[in-house]
């Protein structure tokens, strides 16, 4: 009985991290090592890759939601937001704000962009550390606009003259329906 439940809880566990939307279909993950987080962010299931941000916030950032937008998507999606705040704070608490642009595929809420706003001294980190990138911050251009490409989306960070923003954008769809059309074709 003890195996059975064990077993129960470990399908459930892997079920609940599959993703249904992917410009890689019918593979599942883009992650290999589920430790290190780092996945394409655009064109992904939006339920997938919130959890797998807010896994690496609370893991390895010890951030945790404070707030998440309590309004409800529309049918065909719309923006949705995500606030996330230092747990410990010796200085201040910290926040980083998640903007998702989100449209539907196959009924599953996806993400067509991504727009990320906060303190400096947590956008930087995270964009190092989440993208896994060797990026100088502090060069002498250590004020230019750096980007990078990972999979098929463009991870740009702004420094916006004190004012720092991440924004995130797929290189190869430029609107929801190419993406929808394209993953119907893998589906077959």
């Amino acid at each position: 009985m003890k195996k059975l439940l064990l077993l129960t809880y470990l399908f459930l566990s892997i079920s609940a991290q599959s993703q249904e939307v992917s410009p890689y279909y019918p593979a599942k993950h883009v992650v290999d090592n589920p430790a290190t987080f780092t996945s394409q962010i655009t064109y992904f299931d939006m339920n997938y890759i919130t959890n797998n941000i807010s896994e690496f916030l609370t893991y390895r950032m010890n951030m945790v939601v404070t707030k998440s937008d309590d309004s409800k998507l529309l049918y065909d999606g719309g923006s949705y937001s995500i606030t996330y705040t230092d747990r410990l704070a010796q200085s201040g608490y910290k926040t980083l704000v998640f903007n998702y642009s989100i449209g539907k595929v196959d009924d599953i809420y996806t993400i067509k962009s991504l727009k990320i706003t906060g303190a400096e001294d947590r956008l930087i980190p995270f964009f190092v550390n989440f993208w896994q990138t060797t990026k100088n911050f502090t060069a002498p251009a250590g004020n230019s606009d750096v980007s990078l490409l990972t999979g098929q989306d463009v991870a740009k960070f702004y420094f916006n003259k004190g004012k720092p923003y991440i924004t995130v954008t797929n290189n190869t769809f430029k609107s929801i329906e190419e993406f929808t059309e394209y993953f119907h074709k893998l589906k077959g």
